[in-house]
């Protein structure tokens, strides 16, 4: 009875220790992305939830941690997406991101 109780213990806090190591990795890999790739990866998984949103976030940490993929391509395409949609009349206002980053609409 000593012995299991013993090592229920034991694998409880292993568990508990992968759990907190897990969230403690995950917090270092947030933290060295730039401020950049944060808002590029906020506005491209924003619309996505649950597992997806999650799947979304991990793959754009890896990418440009890695490099492999600029921060700035990824929030010239939402912001170039904003601004040639078919609105049916005028164009909205531009997402705020885009004025701070680009300027806004230019007239043309």
């Amino acid at each position: 009875m000593r012995v299991g109780l013993l090592i229920l213990g034991i694998v409880v806090c292993i568990g508990l220790l992968q759990g907190w190591f897990a969230r403690a990795c995950e917090h270092a890999t947030t933290a060295a992305l730039s401020e950049e790739a944060r808002v590029a990866i906020e506005v491209r998984c924003r619309d996505q939830s649950g597992r997806a949103a999650h799947e979304c976030r991990s793959l754009l940490k890896k990418l440009y941690l890695a490099r492999s993929l600029d921060p700035d391509t990824t929030l010239r395409t939402y912001c170039d997406s904003f601004r040639t949609a078919r609105w049916g009349g005028s164009r909205p206002q531009p997402p705020a991101v885009c004025v701070q980053r680009y300027g806004g609409w230019k007239d043309g």
